[in-house]
């Protein structure tokens, strides 16, 4: 049974973990698991969920003496809290004892189960709701004549949008993928060679807009995009719309983006910043004192790469 200072600590983690998630939903900001409510829910089952929102959920678990756990392999990263009982923890086949008050983290995708279970088990269960890769050719056989790759990942999306009355007046979006930060991305902003590249992660990141831009003094007539990024010694960094018919003709997948050719050029100004970020972050902002004028921020590491954006929107 949960005493009350584990059910205050369980409250406190939940809210929390919210708090710090920003979570964007219809739900609460914060909701609260009192023990004998979850007591009496969790009575005739192993698993209870007690939370479900857009970016995380938790549940109970709860496992007898001697019990064989049966759990599948789960498709999100997930963090087992043992409030209380003793056991083994196997994780790829490799075991390992769990306790009152241990914390562990299990990647997603990989085959885990509680066994020699010596004394109830009584554990709290958060599952991330962000998507990591897959693997696609890392996690895959090695390529044959045809070879497919099941891969997917965390995209991340920046839009602005124009509400005119009771319609769109204009909206443009960029849809990208989120690699982490490597080292031959440094060698990329410090060692500019005019090489090409993806701008992102996996499938290519794409411009959408339907109304006129004007990106960084470039004119983009409304359409659909993919995005590359060049870093030049004499015209610095620069980021390349291309036309994706042209693109598919020669069947490229982004990670041959070094072998595109032609698109809109587009001069970015480059600047280190003391604002770090682990993962790449493209932003579209708006400036509420002038009209139809935003920004573009490219934002990776210690680096950021701008370019005014203007908009014609419909009106």
């Amino acid at each position: 049974m949960i005493t009350p200072l584990r059910s205050a600590f369980g409250c406190l983690l939940v809210a929390v973990v919210l708090a710090s998630l920003g979570v964007a939903q219809s739900a609460p900001s914060v909701q609260w698991f009192p023990a004998p409510e979850v007591e009496a829910r969790a009575e005739k089952r192993p698993w209870l969920r007690l939370l479900n929102t857009e970016t995380m959920s938790m549940g109970r678990y709860r496992l007898k003496a001697g019990a064989v756990d049966n759990q599948p392999v789960h498709a999100q990263d997930e963090v087992y809290y043992v409030v209380a009982g003793h056991g083994k923890l196997n994780v790829a086949g490799k075991s390992r004892d769990v306790s009152t008050g241990d914390a562990v983290y299990v990647k997603a995708g990989v085959p885990h189960k509680f066994e020699g279970i010596t004394k109830d088990l009584d554990l709290l269960v958060f599952f991330s709701k962000a998507k990591g890769s897959t693997g696609g050719m890392a996690a895959g056989p090695k390529p044959v004549e045809q070879t497919p790759y099941p891969e997917t990942s965390s995209r991340g999306n920046t839009r602005i949008f124009y509400w005119w009355k009771n319609n769109s007046a204009g909206q443009v979006s960029i849809d990208y993928g989120t690699p982490k930060w490597q080292r031959e991305f440094t060698v990329f902003m410090v060692q500019p060679n005019g090489k090409r590249w993806r701008l992102g992660q996996n499938f290519w990141t794409t411009l959408d807009t339907n109304m006129p831009l004007a990106i960084g003094g470039v004119s983009v007539s409304a359409g659909y995009y993919y995005c590359v990024l060049q870093n030049t010694r004499k015209d610095g960094a620069k980021l390349i719309l291309l036309d994706p018919e042209k693109v598919r003709a020669q069947r490229l997948d982004a990670f041959e983006a070094h072998k595109t050719t032609g698109g809109i050029e587009i001069p970015l100004k480059k600047e280190v910043v003391k604002r770090d970020t682990d993962t790449l972050v493209i932003e579209l902002s708006v400036d509420r004192k002038k009209k139809d004028l935003g920004k573009l921020r490219i934002h990776f590491s210690r680096y950021e790469m701008t370019a005014d954006v203007a908009m014609k929107p419909h009106r």
